[in-house]
């Protein structure tokens, strides 16, 4: 990615790198192709010139892939609604198929200006394409917020040097007072330096004449080009005009276009004489991004609608809805109506942030404010569906504005809450649908109802349980004003009485919520199978989590919903922790975390993010855990998600308890339970650091808080019969105790509801527990079992401070433990690698791996080959039977 301010040399580096790919003299391919101000609006109108080069490939692609990426580009045959994510995979499958053939250069100007769908394509595609014979190089004035694992090249202005030496090259020999005056407004900017210099006049550049008046910050890219401009000949300035406007034009188009104004082609001629325009066969291009811009400011308004109008009444369909758009000066149903339809048919190609934009402009079109409303509304559901929640939750308040209709105002509400939730404002959220459930409560309860037992979601997000309970209690009342079912509350339900700890109750709600999701598709119900999935981990019924949980991943994989994904990844790597595995867990938080960035989700990506801390702080890589915290904290608002602070302590505590810092992690997950008791928490699962807790002090030297933790812990499992809960209270009463045969007794226990529980890394901390006690009681013999057991169990999970702990008790009972097992190496896997060892484990292709994960077939087998190599495993076969040994795949 090539970033920088107009005029800096963006465009030139792109000329290099297609200089330079023709020079290799390969025999590949370059692919040339720049956003246009004009086209923005256009639905994947930058995808259809990047990939019409590839289009002999297309044949190559899986059925669904192809299916759905010629109906995004209108070129299928066959009607059906677009899943964006096929889209994404198809144009990355034809571009890898393409560069198997000849290697591919794609070089992409002014991104700042492709269309939404198509830049989103483009990125998806830049992040993944490392093992492919593709390179893709793109330039934008915006530095982009979420890139992955691309490189952004930052370029600043030249050197003084540099701008001397360019100064020379172009033969433009300055006084050193002038030079020096140049050089100090240009800034180091090539385009400005050039531009001005050479349209000095000879006086100007020996100093024996007063320079041009130096234009404000901001204006000067722009002025040597208007310069220009002004010397040119009407006729040339209109037919430039009419040329800037235009979106997609063909030559006879332009020639018909420009007839019709009393001009022709060949009044473009004095432009590219004044190397304005370039000219081809084809087409007629500005020499410079800049340039178009400079000739459309240019233009007063009414010329501006006046050649607007010239171009509506020589195109049809979306294209021409949006000339007569752009021409219009006030409300106009006729061409609102348009925009619709252009809305319509940019919706069946899957391209919802087109759709957006071309409702929102038909809804400043509409003289009607409930009309306005209504097409707001709708715009506002593309947008959100397109993943851009912040758009969808500020044209909802518009059109909340505008409308008077109780029913659209709740409606509203309800999709503005749900967009505040996903850009990490789940207070706000709450707080909007519940006050809007109140305001509708009397006229339509049934929409309060759905209001009130939604906004239940936002408030357990938040951690507000008190408020989570209220409206969950308020939207039974208003259901029973009404006579529809339950539908999804039970679903909202299970959520808010699984984090306040009402384990029984929230059980049964579980069983209503999954009751009501049988029969039905789950492509329409992928948050709340991800939801109940969830909460299922939460309640210990970790089969039907993992169940639930695969469901959602195969469902969303091919929904329309962009948050299912991501939030289903990172329940799954919920999930992941507890069953102790750590590697498939950490692949799922990573590809929760890129999707959240992609969808621009700070919420979840923090989830993920600390997730990942949590992970790493257990793994003992203390750089990798920092670096995650502090990126969550970067990422959103903690007085808006106030459960992030609890898990930031407990993956710091966790850290300073494995590596001995005890205090330290006495002081962190102090605060976390401070946090988790004053939010009105009551599932010790949901975080599971009071154990820690109870060890840290204990280790500090503080046994008096340590049994006061210890006893909340023993009172919170008899309360929510939870088992992890039980067993962590019985180890803490064992290291509580004085006499070795009673806290012997109470390791036992804990072991004992251990055997009920699949979490290692706990089972494994009390049989270290336990191994230390006996030790130190020179019970030396009976110590090294639970030692050794406990060391090929932290070996498996990879836990290096913990390992490391049982070496050092091990060695005081004079034994040395056994090297680590070769079978379980699999996190030496980076996330993206173990991903496809799972997926060739239940026996997928690598085609069908590839869509599954939104990668190119040729990018799997390097990911196997990699695998093969660090596990020195010789065959796929060979891999599938590692995983299935390891318990990690995604269905065991």
């Amino acid at each position: 990615m090539l970033s920088g301010p107009p005029g800096i040399g963006k465009s030139t580096l792109l000329d290099y790198a297609a200089q330079a790919a023709g020079a290799a003299h390969v025999g590949g391919d370059v692919i040339r192709l720049s956003g246009v101000e004009t086209e923005t609006t256009l639905p994947f109108a930058a995808l259809g010139d990047l990939l019409l080069p590839v289009s002999e490939h297309y044949p190559a692609l899986p059925h669904i892939q192809r299916l759905n990426l010629e109906n995004a580009l209108a070129v299928g045959d066959q009607a059906q609604l677009v899943n964006p994510y096929a889209v994404c995979n198809a144009a990355l499958t034809a571009l890898s198929v393409a560069g198997q053939h000849r290697p591919l250069v794609i070089l992409v100007d002014d991104l700042q200006w492709v269309d939404p769908d198509s830049e989103r394509v483009f990125q998806f595609v830049a992040r993944r394409i490392a093992d492919e014979r593709v390179v893709f190089v793109a330039a934008s004035r915006i530095r982009p917020e979420a890139t992955g694992s691309m490189t952004i090249l930052d370029l600043d202005g030249l050197s003084r040097s540099d701008c001397e030496r360019l100064l020379r090259a172009r033969g433009l020999a300055l006084a050193p007072s002038v030079r020096a005056e140049l050089l100090e407004f240009s800034q180091g900017n090539p385009l400005i330096l050039l531009e001005y210099a050479d349209r000095l006049t000879p006086a100007q550049r020996g100093g024996k004449q007063r320079l041009p008046a130096i234009p404000e910050v901001g204006d000067r890219a722009e002025q040597g080009w208007a310069t220009r401009l002004r010397l040119l000949p009407p006729k040339t300035r209109h037919a430039l005009a009419l040329l800037a406007a235009a979106r997609e034009i063909s030559l006879d188009q332009l020639a018909t276009a420009l007839s019709a104004t009393g001009c022709s082609l060949h009044d473009l001629t004095p432009a590219v004489d004044a190397h304005l325009v370039i000219s081809s066969e084809y087409a007629y291009e500005f020499v410079h991004p800049i340039v178009r811009g400079v000739v459309l400011s240019s233009l007063l308004p009414p010329a501006r609608r006046e050649i607007y109008q010239i171009l509506a009444e020589h195109a049809t369909g979306a294209l021409r809805a949006w000339y007569l758009a752009s021409a219009s000066t006030g409300p106009d149903e006729d061409v609102a109506r348009s925009l619709v339809a252009a809305a319509d048919e940019a919706r069946q190609c899957g391209s919802y942030l087109a759709a957006a934009q071309a409702m929102c402009r038909a809804a400043e079109l509409t003289h009607s404010p409930a009309q306005r409303a209504a097409r707001l509304f709708r715009g506002a559901t593309d947008s959100f569906l397109g993943g851009a929640c912040a758009d969808a939750a500020d044209w909802c308040e518009a059109a909340r504005r505008d409308s008077t209709d109780h029913r659209m105002r709740a409606d509203l509400a309800l999709l503005r809450g749900r967009a505040l939730m996903w850009i990490g404002l789940p207070g706000q959220a709450h707080r909007l649908m519940r006050a809007a459930a109140e305001e509708v409560a009397a006229t339509d309860p049934a929409r309060a109802y759905r209001l009130a037992s939604e906004a239940a979601l936002p408030a357990a997000m938040n951690a507000d349980l008190h408020s989570g309970m209220q409206t969950l209690r308020r939207s039974q009342e208003l259901l029973l004003a009404t006579d529809q079912p339950a539908g999804t509350s039970s679903v909202f339900g299970a959520v808010v009485l699984t984090l306040a700890g009402n384990i029984a109750e929230a059980r049964r709600e579980l069983e209503r919520a999954k009751a009501g999701l049988v029969g039905a598709d789950p492509r329409n119900a992928t948050m709340e199978l991800g939801l109940v999935g969830q909460m299922c981990t939460f309640t210990e019924h970790y089969d039907e989590a993992q169940r639930l949980l695969n469901t959602a991943l195969d469902a969303a994989r091919t929904t329309t919903d962009p948050t299912a994904l991501a939030f289903a990844f990172g329940a799954r790597a919920e999930l992941g922790w507890w069953l102790g595995h750590w590697s498939p867990a950490y692949a799922d938080a990573d590809e929760s975390l890129s999707r959240s960035r992609a969808l621009r989700q700070p919420g979840a990506a923090a989830f993920s993010l600390l997730s990942l801390a949590r992970i790493d702080a257990a793994r003992g890589d203390r750089s990798r855990c920092t670096r995650h915290i502090a990126e969550a904290f970067d990422f959103t608002d903690i007085t808006e998600a106030r459960h992030m602070p609890i898990m930031r302590d407990h993956a710091l505590g966790l850290d300073g308890l494995g590596h001995g810092a005890s205090k330290d992690a006495a002081a962190y997950l102090d605060q976390a339970f401070s946090a988790f008791d004053h939010f009105g928490l009551g599932n010790p699962n949901i975080a599971p650091f009071a154990a820690d807790l109870v060890e840290a002090h204990i280790r500090a030297g503080n046994p008096v808080r340590a049994r006061e933790i210890a006893s909340w812990l023993e009172d919170v499992a008899k309360l929510t019969g939870l088992s992890w809960p039980t067993a962590a209270a019985a180890r803490c009463r064992a290291l509580l105790a004085d006499d070795p045969d009673v806290a012997d007794a109470a390791f036992l226990d804990a072991l004992a509801e251990h055997e009920r529980h699949p979490s290692s890394f706990e089972h494994a901390r009390t049989l270290l527990c336990r191994g230390e006690v006996l030790r130190r009681a020179r019970r030396k013999a009976q110590a090294r079992t639970p030692l050794l057991t406990a060391h090929g169990m932290f070996t498996t999970l990879g836990a290096k401070p913990w390992i490391d702990r049982c070496r050092s008790e091990l060695a005081a009972s004079g034994h040395q433990p056994v090297d680590e097992q070769p079978d379980e190496r699999l996190h030496q896997l980076t996330p993206q690698e173990l991903q496809v060892a799972r997926l060739v484990a239940q026996g997928l292709t690598n085609i069908e791996i590839g869509s599954a994960l939104f990668v190119s077939p040729k990018t799997v087998e390097a990911y196997l080959t990699r695998s093969y190599r660090k596990l020195g495993i010789p065959s796929r076969s060979a891999l599938a039977r590692a995983v299935a040994a390891s318990g990690r795949t995604d269905r065991g």
